[in-house]
């Protein structure tokens, strides 16, 4: 496919500021996507308290390991860009670690 537009002398000035113009728009458009992308990102800051926790089910009792007194442990809202700081503390009688 071939394109073809007039082009005469008393038109070119309004052509060039259209097309400067959709550039000034693009760019505009552009630093609002990235500033708004940036603003939105967060510190997201949490503690997690490991504890054995005994548990009883179907008559029946068992120690388990437990993230702030639930199982499963809590759950982590954050947005790509966030910043997630998670402060561990492990008041069980175990080594652990913790696996994402």
């Amino acid at each position: 496919l071939r394109f073809s537009f007039p082009l005469h002398s008393s038109s070119l000035p309004t052509l060039l500021s259209g097309n400067m113009l959709r550039l000034l728009f693009l760019l505009t458009w552009a630093l609002a996507l990235l500033a708004s992308s940036v603003a939105s990102a967060a510190i997201v800051e949490r503690s997690f308290y490991v504890k054995n926790l005994t548990v009883r089910r179907l008559c029946s009792e068992q120690v388990v390991t437990a993230v702030n007194g639930s199982l499963p442990g809590p759950t982590l809202r954050v947005r790509e860009g966030d910043t997630l700081i998670v402060h561990v503390f492990n008041k069980s009688p175990y080594d652990l670690s913790i696996h994402w």
